[in-house]
């Protein structure tokens, strides 16, 4: 989520008030930054108030207009559920994003840093230096989120001037991932130390591609379990309990199929969604 011209203007209608409370600005532009939200919690926090103040009015004149056209007491009821939960849902839904984004792309990072640590390991053992290190690896797409914050270091480095050092030190405050801080920070550790980063790399790759593996196994063993509750719950035991259902029903001389047709168009779907939901995140944990 970039910064926009809507963006830019709610900051400027809500900037009096904002400045009229002390709220720190360090931790929440953190958060942000950890989210990948290219904008200052003030310009974030205006939007949100912009969008919670639109979503009332938009759900409070659509609700009155069907008041309009059926007027009872149901419609004048609605009115205040929708116009009271639209805008809940959405400051919900905005005041939770950066967290949210935030734990999505430290999983992400630790997904691809046993991967970009080889990457790292392998250009340190041709002699090149962190910051080119770096530079180089935020070129490469395919390490996902650990692009990102390679691009984000090497911004600092080149563009702003800033020596290698603090460029890491400041990753360490803006990084999602708890692994990618501390590869970091041990990284800082051996270059203020004088010692050779080759070693530290190796036993780095080492660590978290066993890390991987069994993370990767657990995983795997997850889906297993899901897939065998699947065959069980959704697929044999409505089978078995349609053919039950039909032998009662001709030994009792006929059944209602009202709890067939829940079973057929609501539960069965449900279970299908549900399970969907489940083994699509334990897939997505295991890529």
């Amino acid at each position: 989520m970039k910064s926009t011209k809507y963006s830019r203007f709610c900051r400027r209608l809500f900037s009096n008030a904002f400045n009229k409370f002390n709220i720190n600005e360090t931790s929440k532009n953190w958060l942000l930054e950890k989210a990948d939200i290219s904008m200052v919690y003030k310009e974030y926090f205006s939007m949100v108030f912009m969008n919670i103040l639109i979503g009332f009015i938009a759900s409070f004149i659509s609700s009155l207009m069907i008041y309009f056209i059926f007027p009872n007491q149901i419609t004048a009821f609605l009115i205040l559920i929708v116009s009271s939960i639209a805008p809940l849902f959405i400051g919900l839904y905005y005041l939770s994003l950066p967290t949210s984004k935030s734990k999505e792309r430290g999983k992400n990072i630790d997904r691809f840093l046993p991967y970009a640590t080889n990457f790292i390991n392998t250009m340190s053992v041709a002699g090149i230096s962190p910051a080119e290190i770096f530079e180089t690896l935020s070129t490469v797409k395919l390490y996902g989120e650990v692009q990102k914050e390679a691009q984000k270091i090497t911004t600092e480095i080149n563009l702003m001037g800033i020596d290698t050092i603090s460029a890491l030190k400041n990753a360490i405050h803006i990084s999602p991932s708890e692994k990618f801080k501390e590869f970091i920070q041990g990284m800082i550790g051996v270059i203020q130390s004088g010692s050779e980063l080759g070693p530290y790399f190796n036993r780095c790759v080492e660590k978290y591609m066993q890390s991987d593996l069994f993370e990767r196994k657990r995983n795997l063993e997850s889906l297993a379990v899901m897939a065998e509750a699947f065959v069980v719950t959704v697929i044999a035991f409505p089978l078995f309990l349609v053919i039950i259902l039909s032998i009662m029903g001709l030994t009792s001389g006929g059944i209602s199929f009202d709890f067939l047709f829940i079973l057929a168009f609501i539960i069965l779907p449900a279970s299908y969604f549900g399970f969907y939901i489940m083994m699509k995140s334990g897939m997505g944990a295991t890529v």
